[in-house]
């Protein structure tokens, strides 16, 4: 007798009105993207003057490709053309695929997965500063 596992998809879609849907890929790696993203998001909103568009839709531009791809950033710019719209699109992402990613994995799975890679990128960093 065969033991049958149904396999899930990894796609979390993203839905920006009627006009387009982007993906995120639950893979572990685009997780840890995920955090580092919210991350240099962070730290680098502090440093830009907030009368530096340019700038501001670099990092942004930065921030989307790091966990939705290399195309993301002009799409979603191409339907609102704002650093401040796409600015908040940015936080609500963030925060919904982790809702989502707590859901697929379970609150216990995605606390592990943090602290997995949490774990991965300490042991990364230390192995770093040894050479």
């Amino acid at each position: 007798m065969a033991i049958k596992i149904q396999t899930k998809t990894t796609q979390i879609p993203i839905e920006f009105g009627d006009d387009l849907t982007l993906y995120f890929d639950m893979s572990d790696e685009n997780i840890d993207n995920l955090f580092k993203a919210q991350e240099a998001f962070e730290k680098d909103i502090a440093k830009i003057d907030n009368d530096d568009i340019e700038g501001l839709k670099e990092m942004l531009r930065k921030v989307y490709t790091m966990f939705l791809g290399e195309e993301a950033f002009d799409k979603v710019y191409k339907l609102s053309p704002s650093v401040v719209i796409l600015t908040n699109y940015l936080w609500s992402i963030i925060d919904g695929l982790k809702v989502e990613i707590e859901k697929r994995a379970g609150q216990t799975q995605m606390q592990k997965a943090q602290k997995y890679l949490q774990n991965k990128n300490r042991n990364r960093n230390n192995h770093k500063r040894k050479k």
